[in-house]
């Protein structure tokens, strides 16, 4: 029999964990863990069903109230929820994901034993005059109507680009951005509340598409303008059911940027609570206008991605930190475009790797309010290196930060694709992507997560989104690449490949004889000068993942084999990009008679026997305990 919510508002057991639903909490021991409102409804929902099978349909009824609510917002709410109760979506002890039906909770649910209830004398009023009665109705219905509650309380917020209106938008773009991406941080520490980022108000995008396509109860929304020496920022809150909140206007010197952003985050944190709070204060404040006018220009820099925007945001953040040696977003910053840059220059990644742990280690001492969220420069490194428990434990350090980067989710999706936790990886850059839809990165990681799984038409489709946003990642042209050979467009893959060696300044001499020799498998020609080919290009040091990749599009398992076991053997010991593995075009590699041995010297035997996990049948498989 279903529990009621009346049950299990009042709490109830879910394994070792405690859940107090009235406080959005999860307890285990010491532990706590602080939930959502909707993520905790959904929660609940499971709950009330005692193992049977949640719906979607059911879920968006129950928790979104009917409205039509996207696949993504729901898988962000379970991973959300899996992230918080520590579950394995691929061998789950609390959610499992049942195929084109829905999801059920696998723990047992128990309730608090309840109490006595009190022994009270009955009481009884016999009532016959009209007018009596007509007096207790209305008091009746008074108390009714106090009783509900007149809005539903907001609980996710869509913070989205903010119109730039300035009278030189070349010049104003990077304050627009930076303005957005410090409302996202300071509206992070408002506790059970959802943010994600969206794109800016448009014909063919209203806030209440955003609003439905996110999942989110409210979108934030504004412009800014310039009058001299003056900016003035607007600001609404606007309602998935079309309403407008609230508005105001906000106006201050062009260098106290800043302290604007504190105050328009206090107006709008003020609103969604109904309520008057005490004024939010970054936990890092900028010494200096011009301290924070770099660091705001490093991010919009940053956000493009090119080597060449990477050079300029690393001088930026380099900059902010000289005039402000106390900010440590700016190190934090400034890490993790050292970690970028490495993907361009593969030959130098240990030099760049330990530029990038010295100044996250830099920014800690000289900030220590970082200290969680710089977890995530140590979990690339340890990734990129091989180091998978530890990689593990820091990416946990950066979930439980007070501000979790949509870097974080992006960047732990890469690290479960390279363990061949292939579905796990797809949730995690789900929920990046919920966190930041207008990114370009992030689109194109869900393009590759939903393509390494072979569910061709969600692939297709985010890597046209991609690519219809112009992505500048060189990763994404590679992976695209790969698609277009899968669905046999040759001349679209040759020029594609050709795009990203562009943005990765590598050369492209290779590329037409690997192609011919592809749309022309029979000409013997064609494939001996594909093969003369591939020799140079394992002379002249081609990236290995190219090279492996090429030679098992010609089912070379031998030379494939021996390539990846020189990476596994070297100093780095690891392969950039080792998820290509887990590919259907890689089944020469898996087949091979050394790939158990292959896999030992990855490492990745020993890590996945730590967690209970093992290579089987052409996929990793992990106990259900």
């Amino acid at each position: 029999m279903p529990l009621t919510f009346s049950d299990l508002q009042r709490g109830f057991e879910l394994g070792p964990w405690t859940v107090i639903p009235e406080r959005d909490l999860l307890r285990q021991g010491e532990v706590e863990e602080h939930l959502e409102p909707m993520v905790m409804d959904v929660l609940v929902v499971l709950a009330s069903r005692q193992g049977d099978v949640v719906t979607r349909d059911q879920l968006v009824v129950a928790v979104w109230d009917g409205r039509v609510t996207a696949d993504e917002a729901i898988a962000t709410k379970i991973a959300t929820l899996r992230n918080k109760l520590g579950d394995d979506s691929r061998h789950p002890e609390y959610i499992e994901t049942v195929q084109k039906r829905g999801y059920r909770l696998k723990m047992p649910v128990e309730l608090p034993d309840a109490p006595e209830p009190e022994q009270r004398g009955a009481v009884y009023v016999r009532v016959s005059h009209p007018v009596l009665l007509a007096a207790l109705a209305a008091l009746a219905i008074a108390v009714v109507i106090w009783w509900l509650p007149t809005t539903k309380p907001i609980d996710s917020v869509a913070i989205l680009q903010f119109q730039n209106l300035s009278d030189d938008k070349e010049k104003y773009q990077y304050v627009v951005d930076g303005f957005r991406e410090e409302l996202v941080i300071s509206l992070s520490q408002v506790p059970n509340l959802s943010i994600a980022r969206g794109p800016e108000l448009s014909d063919d995008r209203t806030a209440q598409m955003i609003a439905k396509d996110l999942g989110v109860s409210v979108v934030v929304t504004g412009s800014l303008r310039t009058d001299g020496d003056r900016i003035r920022i607007t600001v609404e809150l606007i309602s998935a059911d079309r309403f407008q909140i609230w508005s105001g206007k906000f106006d201050r010197e062009a260098d106290d940027v800043f302290s604007l952003q504190e105050r328009v985050a206090t107006e709008v944190r003020d609103e969604i609570l109904g309520e008057k709070g005490e004024p939010i204060f970054a936990a890092s404040r900028p010494a200096k206008p011009e301290s924070f006018d770099r660091y705001m220009r490093g991010l919009f820099f940053l956000g493009k991605r090119d080597v060449e925007s990477l050079k300029h945001s690393q001088i930026l953040f380099q900059e902010t930190i000289e005039i402000d040696p106390s900010f440590g977003p700016a190190y934090l910053r400034l890490a993790i475009n050292y970690l970028l840059l490495a993907d361009y220059n593969p030959k130098q990644r240990r030099q760049i790797f330990a530029q990038a742990i010295e100044v996250a280690n830099q920014g800690v001492q000289a900030d220590p309010s970082i200290r969680a969220s710089v977890a995530i420069i140590y979990g690339s490194v340890d990734h990129q290196l091989g180091n998978w428990a530890a990689a593990m434990d820091a990416f946990a350090t950066a979930f439980r930060s007070v501000t979790v980067y949509p870097t974080a989710y992006h960047w732990h999706a890469r690290l479960l694709g390279d363990l061949g936790l292939l579905d796990r990886s797809l949730q995690q850059a789900i929920a990046a992507l919920s966190m930041e839809p207008a990114s370009q990165i992030l689109n194109s990681r869900v393009a590759i997560a939903y393509f390494w799984i072979n569910d061709i038409p969600k692939a297709r489709h985010y890597f046209e989104v991609a690519n219809n946003m112009g992505v500048g990642a060189a990763d994404h042209h590679f992976a695209y690449t790969l698609f277009l050979i899968r669905d046999n467009r040759l001349e679209d893959a040759r020029a594609r490949m050709k795009v990203g060696l562009k943005l990765a300044q590598s050369d492209d001499w290779w590329v037409d004889p690997m192609i011919d020799a592809l749309a022309h498998p029979g000409n013997q020609k064609t494939l001996d000068i594909a093969f003369e080919t591939i020799d140079k290009m394992i002379a002249d040091s081609v990236p290995p993942f190219i090279t492996m990749t090429v030679l098992a599009l010609f089912g070379e398992a031998d030379r494939v084999m021996e390539i990846a076991m020189q990476v596994a053997e070297s100093e780095t010991g690891t392969l950039y990009e080792l998820e290509i593995i887990y590919l259907d075009e890689f089944k020469v590699l898996r087949e091979h008679e050394d790939f158990p041995e292959l896999l030992q010297a990855l490492g990745l035997t020993d890590y996945w026997n730590s967690i209970g996990c093992q290579w089987n049948n052409d996929q990793v498989i992990c106990d259900a305990a």
